[in-house]
């Protein structure tokens, strides 16, 4: 079989979310027998009625369109729930994510889909999809608290299916690709699936760890703005024959992602190339509207605070052309040299007492005391301990 591996579709986050996610469907119709979709499908746990009708129209147009008569697909409920149960529906098969996750006993987005009979929930369940003899089971978990992962994984306990090509869709940070922040391993990953999916994480890209084999489809919108999102959205078309996974591009709105570095900055040299760089890459996106963010980093001029870079003129006229977000990581040169200091005496691995004896010598040196700062150590103790009168009889 044939399936499509698409992720965070983000409904509601702005007009691109809906466009692209049925982009992404339309392509998967004529290429793939059903579709994994990995979580995050609404932007926000309770999603506004726009929204909820958009998404139920596109979802409704898309199981019309496709031909599930040679499937036979089969709901496997956990322990306690209803049994086998036949379905002559759907070839969606989704989780929710961390969007949509709400308290346990309230209802989250994917479950109003499920009941709705637009999409499959598989949270918690084995949905096995049959065709022409062959077998896949598709099992999950939604999005839940970093911290968490790993103990409900234990507690859910899914195990692969025999006879089948199994599928484990998840939706949590993995630290093989997140390195910062709380996150899980694949070591954590039940074993023994053919593969495993993964939503969440934005940008598109196979893994394999710990003898795991892991697609990360990456979102359908660009949301977040970060360098990593420039690149192609779209799906995985994973192929269970030949064990391979294409990645199929949609047409999404381009992004660009620009650094400009300055030293010692004036308020109009800012303005100047923050504008020669947006004038380029309004001609690289060709006439359409790209999504920009432009970081400016760097040390400015004395006397210029961050506060002082104003680029209000800049924002507005480029706002037609453009969706522009400006950040600005500025310093000043006074608090550079005191940042540098700090990382010095840091490398230098000093402790807090001789950090402080550094500062005390330099200054004492700097007002022309050189015989204090000979007894420097000894005006130090003086001080700490709270001597103040024989500290100055030394000075």
């Amino acid at each position: 079989m044939k399936i499509a591996v698409m992720s965070d579709f983000h409904f509601g986050y702005n007009d691109d979310a809906l466009t692209q996610a049925g982009d992404a469907l339309r392509k998967a119709r004529g290429l793939a027998d059903f579709v994994i979709a990995a979580g995050d499908l609404f932007d926000s746990r309770i999603p506004r009625q726009e929204v909820v009708n958009d998404s139920v129209r596109l979802l409704k147009d898309h199981n019309r369109r496709t031909n599930v008569d040679s499937l036979k697909i089969t709901v496997l409920e956990g322990d306690g729930g209803d049994g086998e149960k036949a379905v002559d529906r759907i070839p969606v098969i989704a989780i929710y994510g961390t969007h949509e996750r709400r308290t346990k006993g309230l209802v989250n987005a994917v479950q109003v889909l499920d009941s709705a009979g637009l999409v499959l929930n598989a949270h918690a369940r084995t949905i096995v999809v049959e065709k022409g003899g062959e077998r896949v089971a598709v099992q999950g978990m939604g999005g839940v608290p970093e911290e968490q992962a790993a103990e409900h994984l234990r507690l859910l306990s899914q195990k692969p299916l025999a006879g089948a090509f199994n599928i484990f869709v998840f939706h949590q940070s993995l630290k093989e690709v997140i390195s910062v922040g709380e996150g899980m391993s694949a070591s954590e990953l039940p074993p023994g699936f053919d593969v495993y999916v993964d939503g969440h994480i934005h940008w598109a890209q196979e893994l394999k760890s710990q003898g795991k084999r892991i697609l990360l489809p990456g979102s359908t919108v660009v949301t977040q703005m970060k360098e990593s999102e420039t690149g192609p959205k779209g799906f995985y078309l994973l192929d269970t024959a030949s064990g391979e996974a294409s990645f199929v591009k949609i047409e999404s709105r381009q992004f660009f992602f620009s650094e400009i570095a300055f030293e010692n900055a004036s308020p109009s040299e800012v303005e100047r190339k923050a504008r020669e760089k947006l004038a380029e890459i309004l001609v690289q996106a060709g006439g359409r509207v790209p999504l920009v963010k432009l970081k400016l980093r760097g040390t400015l001029e004395k006397g210029i605070q961050a506060q002082n870079i104003d680029l209000g003129g800049v924002e507005k006229d480029f706002a037609e052309r453009m969706a522009l977000a400006i950040d600005k990581e500025f310093a000043s040169e006074e608090l550079r040299e005191k940042i540098e200091l700090l990382r010095r005496l840091r490398d230098e691995k000093k402790s807090v007492r001789e950090m402080g004896l550094a500062v005390l010598k330099k200054k004492l040196s700097e007002a022309g005391n050189g015989g204090a700062a000979l007894k420097a150590e000894e005006l130090f103790e003086l001080l700490a301990e709270g001597e103040v009168g024989k500290a100055l009889e030394i000075v």
